[in-house]
């Protein structure tokens, strides 16, 4: 638990560094790292860590896809960079389709499907980070809510959890995972996307969507925790423990990102419906 907190201590102030400096190319290059880091941990998990024939276009994807929304104006990011997005996933899918044919048979059809969704899932999630920053109104702040929104999930969940949890949530995929802890989880999601809202709106000044920002939270706090526990049923699918060690405490960037890669998604769609899911204004 020390060793986790200590990490905490690091990691938390470095994302703020990162999320003040969005402005400018340390946010993509940031994302862009971290995908790719996140992409070599999920090769080596299926077995893969060699396959350089996959593995080198699926880099590729992960580190460029973050800078694929950046210079653009609002409307021009989400108009450009959800075309770039498009392009590498059916671009990668063929190429996995290929690859698979020309094996012969040894290299299952199945395991290509798997490593192919699991790899656009990363590229595409840490993608959406950018793409809300630069992609939407408010982004800069709108960013925040990618982070805020899974690790207040995973941390009360934790806790709740912990002091009263009794019946196990799916103990094949998460054994230490309870129904208690998801909804005492799910509650703070909420509570904490409101209060954003309440600094938005005394800090900041804008006007905001406190009805629709209470229904992202409750989403959020529903796909971070199933992204949590893809990850899981991945690992000990894989019979590993964690993904990596980038992390003391905490594992590989997929174990600290596992679910914040769903909610960017989410939230990335929600913004892009705009009307009643435009939370500031």
């Amino acid at each position: 638990m020390l060793t986790r907190i200590l990490t905490a201590c690091v990691l938390i102030p470095l994302l703020v560094l990162i999320l003040f400096f969005s402005g400018t190319l340390v946010y993509p290059i940031a994302w862009a790292i971290l995908a790719g880091v996140a992409v070599f941990e999920t090769f080596r998990a299926f077995g893969r860590g060699r396959d350089l024939l996959l593995s080198i276009p699926a880099y590729l994807i992960a580190l460029g896809l973050p800078f694929g929304f950046y210079p653009f104006s609002d409307s021009a990011a989400g108009q450009y960079g959800a075309k770039i997005l498009l392009a590498a996933a059916l671009v990668y899918l063929l190429f996995v389709i290929a690859v698979t044919v020309f094996r012969r048979g040894t290299f299952a059809f199945g395991d290509a499907s798997a490593l192919y969704m699991t790899v656009i899932y990363i590229a595409v999630g840490f993608a959406a980070l950018s793409a809300i920053r630069y992609g939407v109104a408010f982004g800069k702040y709108l960013c925040l809510l990618a982070f805020i929104g899974p690790w207040t999930t995973d941390t009360f969940a934790y806790f709740t959890g912990r002091f009263f949890g009794r019946h196990k949530l799916i103990p094949e995929v998460s054994p230490k995972k309870t129904v208690e802890g998801s909804i005492g989880g799910t509650v703070f999601c909420v509570v904490g996307y409101i209060v954003f809202g309440l600094v938005m709106q005394f800090g900041y000044g804008f006007t905001v969507n406190y009805p629709m920002l209470a229904v992202a939270g409750l989403l959020v706090a529903v796909i971070s925790q199933v992204g949590d526990l893809i990850a899981s049923l991945i690992k000990r699918e894989h019979g590993i423990k964690d993904y990596g060690k980038i992390f003391p405490g905490h594992g590989g960037v997929m174990d600290r990102f596992d679910s914040v890669l769903p909610t960017s998604i989410l939230l990335w769609l929600l913004l892009q419906i705009g009307g009643v899911f435009a939370f500031l204004s």
